[in-house]
């Protein structure tokens, strides 16, 4: 079953007929239960695509979005078979980005992968051949991975957490491992995220661990220093970094499901944090991503509830947050991507779900379009402004 896909375009799950519900489409793939999604243009022609890392078969499905030449385009997107990228072990994560290519001295978007029982990453085009290449990685296991400029070189470098050693290393720049060890303990750090915390120009580190983050000052061409930590909750699992109140500092949101909470954390500056809020969710929350859902020029948030099978909305408020909506989705919702799939100038979710995918389970993906508006999705009405957003074309 391993190279088996059967995938099914379902009906439309939720109450089109409410206007404050969006429209949730299931996408089943069959041998798939993944752990990591990631969604953007990877093959360059004008629409999001989306990856997922299909832990349990050693795969990555690639659906690329077929496009539409017909403005609006059609709703929900007619998603063909994925092109199914072969592993030797089990990817636990995922990235992509605009990487310079130095043997041909070109930039070139690529997806990023790192294994767990065998710790290898890879990366690769969606136009290269099915069967991907590892380089072995100097760790005991790999848990999370992180894209961005750490050495400030103008060229993006692979951070790979590793939960089992203790330690973040660096296998695509000449950057030194971070030691986690003082810090941390053993199988219970699962996260790592970047951000220019201090506003220097030098991107940072930040590592969710047990009920604390870690935060790495990159005090200049990807040289690495523990900087403080703050204490949050039980088990921290994932973090999303961004300005959430518009004062040019990042900030973070971090789930904890062993603590069912949300806790928005402010930069105060000068590397000092402070919880400005909290938000009970007892649905076992295990991922976060931000984004301006509602286009109202604030980054808004949508968590995935793992043990309720449902996907939260948290809107921002102007420096707070408010649970906007609770959508209902397949089993197990386990990460989450942003895209605008239609093209409709409004930003939709990509929901991986960890208890779908083989036979008789339910979808392994879901497809929520405009989470927050989304009651005019399909019609020829804007769902969330008076004005029609402008007819774009590849």
């Amino acid at each position: 079953m391993k190279r088996l896909w059967v995938m099914a375009l379902l009906g439309i799950t939720g109450a089109l007929g409410l206007a404050q519900m969006p429209l949730v489409q299931n996408v089943t793939l069959e041998c798939i239960r993944p752990v990591a999604v990631i969604a953007g243009d990877f093959n360059a022609d004008g629409w999001d695509d989306i990856a997922l890392a299909c832990h349990s078969c050693n795969l990555i499905p690639v659906l690329l979005n077929p496009g539409s030449k017909v403005c609006p385009a059609p709703c929900p997107v007619s998603w063909p078979a994925p092109k199914a990228f072969v592993l030797a072990d089990a990817p636990v994560a995922l990235a992509w980005g605009l990487v310079f290519d130095r043997t041909k001295d070109a930039y070139e978007i690529r997806l990023f992968t790192a294994t767990q029982y065998q710790p290898a990453w890879t990366s690769f085009k969606v136009a290269e051949p099915l069967t991907l290449k590892l380089a072995p990685l100097p760790t005991v296991t790999a848990t999370h991975i992180a894209l961005g400029d750490f050495n400030g070189d103008g060229i993006l470098d692979l951070a790979v957490l590793d939960s089992l050693g203790l330690k973040i290393v660096f296998p695509t720049a000449k950057i030194d491992p971070i030691d986690l060890a003082p810090y941390a303990q053993v199988c219970h750090v699962a996260f790592l995220a970047g951000g220019d915390f201090d506003r220097d120009g030098d991107l940072d580190l930040v590592v969710a661990s047990n009920n604390s983050l870690l935060f790495f000052e990159n005090e200049c061409l990807g040289k690495f220093k523990y900087r403080t930590s703050l204490v949050l909750g039980h088990m921290l699992r994932a973090i999303a970094v961004a300005d959430f109140d518009d004062d040019g500092k990042a900030d973070l949101a971090v789930v904890d499901p062993a603590f069912s909470a949300f806790t928005y954390v402010h930069n105060e500056g000068c590397w000092s944090f402070s919880i400005a809020q909290r938000i009970k969710l007892d649905g076992e929350p295990v991922a976060i991503v931000a984004a301006d859902f509602n286009r109202d020029g604030r980054l808004d948030l949508a968590v995935a509830e793992y043990g309720a099978d449902r996907v939260t909305i948290l809107a921002n408020l102007g420096g707070k947050f408010g649970v906007d909506r609770q959508i209902a989705v397949g089993k197990n919702p386990i990460s989450l991507a942003v895209g605008d799939f239609d093209r409709n100038g409004i930003l939709d979710l990509a929901v991986a779900l960890y208890g779908g995918g083989p036979s008789g389970t339910g979808p392994a993906l879901q497809v929520v379009y405009n989470p927050m508006c989304a009651a005019d999705d399909c019609a020829k009405k804007p769902p969330c402004e008076p004005v029609k957003p402008p007819c774009q074309t590849p």
